[in-house]
């Protein structure tokens, strides 16, 4: 069984994963000379077909009227991202307090997804109980 919702917040937990993995490189980086602070795109950028041009799910249309969506989506790229004069005089961009603000954020992410996996599965259990 092929479910959009499950393979949606799969997608979600894994850019959790992924951002959060390089919040905690920029961290580990703070002090040193030159490095320069990266994040990935947001997971709305990266679903949204105006932005990236496919998103993570393709959506079942049942009406014709229904939006079409796009499918797969390449992976997540890091790229270069600092808070505004976050810069260092040894050229190192990495803000700790916006690295801190990027985890929270990661962290609301990655609860979201598994809300809804979990709520997903319980609405399919619902459904097999009751037949």
């Amino acid at each position: 069984m092929d479910l959009n919702i499950l393979s949606l917040a799969s997608a979600l937990a894994r850019h959790a994963s992924a951002r959060q993995q390089v919040i905690s490189e920029n961290v580990a980086n703070a002090d040193t000379p030159g490095y320069r602070a990266r994040d990935i795109r947001s997971f709305g950028e990266l679903v949204d077909p105006v932005v990236s041009g496919s998103p993570a799910f393709e959506a079942k249309r049942t009406r014709p009227e229904h939006v079409a969506f796009g499918s797969s989506i390449d992976g997540f790229e890091p790229e270069m991202s600092a808070a505004f004069g976050a810069e260092t005089p040894n050229g190192n961009s990495v803000s700790l307090e916006d690295q801190m603000m990027r985890g929270a954020e990661v962290q609301q992410e990655h609860g979201l997804a598994i809300g809804v996996y979990q709520k997903s599965l319980t609405i399919l259990r619902s459904v097999v109980a009751s037949r």
